[in-house]
């Protein structure tokens, strides 16, 4: 939710300006630093693999067609899962512009008409049983990935000091190093992607370009590389050794991530300015790379210490790494934008509890910061920097997060095909399938490193699939207690016209879960307090699936009577309810307000320690502990404090 005052007048998306060769460049910035940087570490840990284990030199035919095998994988692995199946399926997939496992899933979730927006929420949600349990992990994996991604990009641009200086310099400068990087990328934060962005942009694409053109050199070297674009390479790698490809799947997986974040950073540069980035810029900057560091392998005979760094010339050596340093901060963007985006998408389907969420762009409504996100983010981070202390030990825990999304995306994709755009199983079987093999058998691949480290995104994963499944079912207990005692809003008025219950000057502003309902707030007042103010607003908010509502579909007046007006307010799940706005609107429709003069009723919803059977007694102080410290209602409506009143209501499950 929406801090107080920070809440920018937001462009309708058909006013958004901005060129979309600005935007191009941003989404460098932003998008592709993540899977842009992958080369400093993919290649690297593929040689760590059993499958080159022991092997000091390559000049064997068998230790040939393996590397031309390995380069063959992370090739058609590029071109199927991120060409394909992201690029060209997956951000397709969107849900008005918003990309993701939890836009796919608010895109299929059941459109009840008679329902409240909230009720409307949690019936969608239940209607969908594994499906909405399928989203939740998909997104809770995604949680795991955001705070390993920070981590091993710095720390694999890091370790080019060491590799310089031949492995002379003490092991603890590397992460060292990477603590303080994460320190100033976490930090850049607050100031938006969009600035973040046309930061960046520029630097990420002299990154491509020096990538690109070393990869080239070592291409020119040993020009013979370029035969592993055929995937038999790969294809006989797996009939010779079959369990030792299998294994390196949990090396070559690393070329892929960040593949999510070309969908869930949609919302903050649109489809087109992704796209073209990727075909004219990434996608031939990093093939590129991968055949330089293949070609160079076999030129020189030999296991690399570093692949990467062994295209760069002495004489560029330190720039190098300064760049690489500048581009491992620029990885971790996409991957933060990206939990950024999900974290408010899942503060609007009821899957966690409000927080602070400023708008940092007038033109990009998506363009956001989570300053609590931020921060644990960067926490995190730094510990696994830390605990891990190099890339390669860190590369055990990477993967496993990334693989499980990418699973939960294929599912929800196949799903979309079928629900949202009416194609054939036929059509839809044979094209996803194809995906469904490759994701398990990343999937499986990487399930081996849980003892080695992989255990950690699970572990964040399982955590957050216990916030979000628990603060979902505490808020729907919340919804169900405050609809035991409703009243229809014109039985609540017929009583008070015909009561003649003394009126106090002002407007009083209420707000109500259902359409046409008594707002419960408005009912505890008028029983304590046996009078109305002059003007009663009771305030209905629909969420609807969509997310964003266009402006001139936000808000319907009703005029009701002797005083009394009903909101009916329609908000996206990507829109923040900033209510003064609300009101400023509503009174260009015929509502009667001075918003100087308003006072706004609003219910705190306070924990009981009365045990129910509706809740584990843990699970119950879990989730009024995330109650007690969530977003306040004043905070989230972004209300003047000294025009709010807050009535408390004791919960009894």
């Amino acid at each position: 939710m929406a801090e107080t005052g920070n809440v920018p007048e937001l462009a309708d998306a058909s006013e958004q300006g901005g060129g979309v060769s600005l935007l191009t460049l941003g989404a460098l910035g932003v998008v592709f630093g993540d899977i842009g940087t992958s080369p400093l570490y993919a290649f690297k840990a593929a040689f760590g693999e059993t499958l080159f284990k022991g092997s000091e030199q390559i000049a064997r035919a068998d230790e040939i067609s393996h590397v031309m095998g390995t380069l063959s994988l992370f090739v058609w692995s590029i071109i199927i899962v991120i060409c394909l199946k992201y690029v060209l399926l997956m951000m397709r997939a969107d849900n008005d512009g918003e990309g993701g496992v939890l836009a796919m899933f608010s895109l299929l979730l059941s459109k009840r008409s008679g329902e409240s927006g909230i009720q409307q929420t949690f019936s969608g949600i239940a209607s969908k049983g594994p499906l909405a349990l399928l989203a939740i992990v998909g997104a809770a994996l995604l949680f795991g990935d955001g705070v390993i991604t920070p981590a091993i990009s710095v720390l694999a641009a890091s370790e080019g000091i060491n590799f310089a200086a031949g492995g002379s310099i003490p092991q603890w400068v590397s992460p060292a190093t990477a603590v303080v990087v994460l320190a100033i990328l976490f930090t850049l934060q607050k100031f938006g992607t969009g600035q973040i962005g046309r930061l960046f942009g520029p630097v990420m694409l002299l990154w491509f370009a020096v990538i690109g053109v070393l990869g080239l050199g070592g291409i020119i070297d040993n020009p013979a590389v370029l035969q592993a674009v055929n995937p038999m390479w790969a294809v006989e790698l797996f009939w010779e050794a079959p369990w030792l490809a299998f294994v390196l799947l949990g090396a070559v997986v690393l070329c892929v991530t960040g593949c999510e974040a070309l969908s869930l950073d949609m919302g903050h540069f649109g489809r087109p300015a992704i796209r073209i980035a990727w075909f004219f810029v990434v996608c031939p900057a990093l093939l590129l790379n991968y055949f330089g560091q293949a070609a160079m392998v076999m030129t020189e005979g030999k296991t690399p210490q570093n692949p990467f760094y062994s295209l760069v010339p002495d004489m560029l050596m330190i720039p190098m790494i300064v760049l690489s340093i500048i581009a491992a901060i620029i990885a971790s963007q996409a991957i933060i934008a990206g939990i950024f985006s999900v974290t408010r998408q899942g503060i609007r389907l009821l899957l966690l509890p409000p927080t602070s969420i400023r708008h940092t762009s007038k033109m990009q409504e998506g363009q956001i910061y989570v300053p609590m996100i931020n921060r644990w983010m960067f926490i995190f981070s730094v510990v696994l920097v830390l605990a891990f202390q190099t890339s390669d030990r860190m590369g055990a825990a990477y993967g496993l997060a990334v693989t499980g999304v990418m699973l939960t995306s294929t599912i929800m994709l196949s799903l979309v095909a079928r629900r949202a755009w009416g194609w054939s199983w036929f059509v839809i079987i044979p094209l996803l399938s194809g995906f469904f093999v490759i994701d398990l058998a990343f999937l499986g691949s990487n399930l081996l490193k849980v003892p080695h480290g992989g255990w950690v995104p699970l572990a964040i994963g399982l955590f957050m699939i216990l916030v979000m499944t628990t603060w979902l079912r505490g808020s729907r207990l919340i919804y169900e207690t405050r609809s035991e005692d409703s009243v229809p809003l014109s039985d609540f008025i017929e009583s008070a016209i015909e009561g003649e219950q003394p009126r106090i000057p002002g407007c009083g502003v209420f707000f109500t879960a259902e359409k046409g309902v008594t707002p419960n707030s408005l009912m505890k007042f008028n029983r304590h307090m046996p009078v109305l103010p002059e003007q009663v607003v009771a305030i209905h908010v629909h969420l609807s699936s969509r997310p964003r509502v266009p402006k001139s579909q936000r808000v319907v007046v009703e005029e009701k009577g002797d005083g009394f007006w009903q909101l009916n307010c329609s908000l996206g799940y990507m829109q923040d309810l900033y209510l003064p706005r609300i009101l400023k609107q509503a009174t260009n429709q015929g509502l009667p307000v001075k918003l100087a003069q308003v006072t706004y009723y609003l219910r705190r919803d306070l924990p009981s320690r009365v045990r129910g059977h509706h809740m584990t007694a843990w699970r119950k102080e879990f989730f009024f502990a995330m109650l007690r410290n969530a977003k306040g209602p004043t905070d989230q409506l972004s209300l003047p404090s000294d025009q709010v009143m807050e009535i408390g209501v004791r919960l009894n499950f």
